[in-house]
C-alpha cells in the first residue's frame, strides 16, 4: 500500500497544521487520534499527537519568512490540499500574522500595543527594518516603534496592488492539477463551508473523511481557539455601520483592524487619506464627520492607491519607492 494518502501546502499562518491534523483524526484510512492539536497561542501544533504519517504538510516559505522556489508549486504528482488566501481572509490572516506568539514551530512577526508605541518582535524587526527605515526614517532594531507608523505601515499593506498574500497566491494556483484541491483560507474559518470542501476534497482524493457530529465539533473548537476569535468580525461590522450611517463604537480596535479601516476609507472615498495622528477615530460619527468636512482644498489624488478609476496612478508613491 502506498503509504502517502495527500499532502498539506500552505502560506505560513494559513491553519494547514490544522487541515492535516483534521484529515489524518478523521480519514477512515489512517488509525485513531485521540489527542488534540491546539497550543495555548492558537496553532494546532501539538508535539503530543500522534500522527500516521500518511498526510504531510509544508510551507512555502522557511521558519524565517523567506520563500522557498519563489513560491512555485512542485510536487505535482501527489495528491494536495492547497490553501489559498483569498481576499476576504486577507485582513485576519493579516491580523493572526501579528498577534500570535512563538512556538517551537511558529516564529512569530508579533508585536505589543502599548499606549503611545509598540514593541515589536525579533522577527517583525527582521522582516521589515529596511521598509521603515524606507518609509518613515526610523530605525526600529531597537524593537519599538510609534503606534501611528505601525498602523500606517499597515494601511499601506492592505492597500498595496502588489500585497504579497495575494499575488503569491494567485502565482502558486497557476502551476497545479487535477491532483490538487483548492481551498480558501476564508472557507476554513466557517465550519459549514469547511466541511462541505473537505467533503469535495475527499470525494476527489480518495480521503475517506467521516465527517460527523465529531468532526463538526472539532472545527468550532479551533475557532473558538482563535487569538481573536471575539473579534473576528469587529471591523466589518465597524465598515457597515458606516456604510448605514449609524454609530459604533471603535475604540476598541487594535492597530491591524486600524490599518485595515484606515485603507478601507481610502479606497472607498476620493481623494480622502486618514489622518497621521496619533489617536485613532473614536467611532464612526467621527469617520462619517471626517470623511463629510474632509477639506476641498486638500483633496487630491491619493498617493496610497496603485489605481484611481482602474488607472494606473502617477502619484503613486509606494511603487515609485
Amino acid at each position: 500500500m502506498n503509504n502517502h494518502l495527500v499532502d498539506v501546502a500552505y502560506f505560513g499562518g494559513s491553519h494547514g497544521a490544522f487541515v492535516s491534523y483534521f484529515i489524518d483524526r478523521f480519514s477512515k484510512l489512517t488509525p485513531e487520534i485521540k489527542e488534540e492539536p491546539f497550543m495555548q497561542n492558537g496553532t494546532s501544533h501539538n508535539l503530543n499527537v500522534k500522527y500516521s504519517g500518511r498526510v504531510g504538510r509544508y510551507t512555502f516559505e522557511d521558519v524565517n519568512g523567506n520563500p522557498r522556489n519563489n513560491y512555485f508549486f512542485e510536487n505535482k504528482h501527489r495528491a494536495h490540499i492547497l490553501i489559498l488566501i483569498d481576499k476576504m481572509s486577507l485582513m485576519n490572516f493579516t491580523r493572526l500574522f501579528f498577534i500570535r506568539e512563538d512556538d517551537h514551530e511558529l516564529t512569530s512577526t508579533s508585536f505589543i500595543e502599548r499606549e503611545n508605541h509598540v514593541i515589536l518582535s525579533d522577527q517583525f524587526v527582521k522582516m521589515y527594518y529596511q521598509k521603515f527605515k524606507m518609509l518613515y526614517d526610523i530605525d526600529i532594531k531597537n524593537k519599538s516603534a510609534p503606534n501611528v507608523l505601525i498602523r500606517d505601515f499597515l494601511k499601506i499593506l492592505f492597500l498595496s496592488k502588489e500585497n504579497a498574500s495575494l499575488i503569491n497566491s494567485n502565482e502558486t494556483k497557476k502551476n497545479i492539477n487535477v491532483k490538487t484541491y483548492c481551498l480558501n483560507l476564508s472557507d476554513i474559518w466557517n465550519t459549514d463551508s469547511f466541511l462541505s470542501n473537505m467533503q469535495k476534497a475527499s470525494d476527489k482524493l480518495g480521503l475517506a473523511l467521516d465527517l460527523g457530529e465529531d468532526a463538526k465539533s472539532l472545527h468550532e473548537k479551533f475557532l473558538m481557539r482563535r487569538k481573536t476569535h471575539n473579534s473576528w468580525n469587529r471591523v466589518f461590522e465597524v465598515i457597515e455601520s458606516i456604510k448605514n450611517n449609524t454609530n459604533m463604537d471603535c475604540t476598541q480596535l487594535d492597530l491591524v483592524e486600524q490599518g485595515y479601516l484606515s485603507a478601507w476609507i481610502e479606497e472607498n472615498y476620493d481623494f480622502i487619506q486618514t489622518p497621521l495622528t496619533r489617536t485613532f477615530f473614536q467611532d464612526t460619527n467621527e469617520i462619517l464627520q471626517y470623511i463629510k468636512n474632509y477639506p476641498n482644498h486638500y483633496k487630491a489624488m491619493n498617493p496610497n492607491l496603485p489605481t484611481f478609476n482602474n488607472i494606473p496612478n502617477p502619484f503613486y508613491l509606494w511603487h515609485k519607492k
